[in-house]
């Protein structure tokens, strides 16, 4: 099932063989109609699917773009709800109040793409890349593929929650630019609540593979929070919050 669609809870019971069927005249659903359990939840009628990437970049693959995209809200919805995230010395990262759920814009690809095509692991200058923040994530091996770096990437940025910590209140002060190693700058990139655009590149360079991933607006602001904390999805406008606790816009 696509992340998010909701099945039929497992051990939900079904006729026995020669059980009775209804009396004639009574209604009963078409052959091969569905209906839902009893209390569970269906998406509006009204809302259109979230788009898929598909950008004409032939650097990468839509598949490839498909697993950055749902690492990312996969993880986001994690956190939203409040019930997995370890923050390392905090417990239980808090549940969010809103989160958007990211598209995939081939705007941020090219960005991202064109910061590390040239290899240089020093980066570039913000003013190549306006409106967006950047994670970048050297992988020094070859032993892999671009999908396996990807997945390394964006696992290590996330990990920093578990292994670092940020503190219960979600704000981010400027203390966080002060952490040296044990810093959550790439987590808070991900998980920042109103992060609604990404996108992605990977390279392979002559010793190392180099990903890195553009954010929008970017996130990482002093004296603001990663996440407002408190009730899932309760500043989510009505009927946008989807399966995974994330809003969708």
């Amino acid at each position: 099932a696509a992340p998010g669609a909701t099945t039929a809870a497992p051990g939900a019971t079904t006729a026995a063989p020669g059980a009775t069927t209804a009396a004639p005249g009574a209604t009963t659903a078409a052959p091969g109609a569905t209906t839902a359990a009893p209390g569970a939840t269906t998406a509006p009628p009204t809302r259109p699917p979230w788009p898929k990437p598909n950008c004409g970049n032939p650097k990468l693959t839509n598949s490839l773009r498909n697993l950055f995209l749902n690492m990312h809200n996969n993880w986001r919805g994690s956190v939203a709800r409040g019930q997995t995230e370890t923050s390392m010395g905090w417990g239980i990262a808090p549940p969010a109040t809103l989160m958007y759920r990211m598209k995939y814009t081939c705007n941020a690809e090219s960005y991202a793409q064109q910061y590390i095509q040239s290899c240089n692991t020093n980066g570039l200058p913000e003013y190549t890349h306006p409106g967006y923040k950047v994670n970048t994530h050297v992988l020094r091996t070859l032993q892999t593929t671009n999908a396996g770096a990807a997945q390394n990437a964006l696992s290590t940025w996330w990990s920093q929650l578990a292994r670092f910590g940020m503190r219960s209140n979600m704000m981010f002060y400027n203390s966080e630019f002060h952490r040296g190693n044990r810093n959550v700058l790439s987590w808070s990139k991900m998980a920042w609540w109103n992060n609604k655009e990404v996108g992605c590149s990977v390279h392979r360079c002559s010793s190392f593979y180099y990903v890195a991933c553009m954010y929008k607006p970017g996130g990482n602001n002093i004296n603001q929070h990663v996440y407002k904390v408190g009730a899932v999805c309760s500043e989510c406008p009505r009927g946008q919050c989807d399966g995974q606790a994330l809003c969708r816009w």
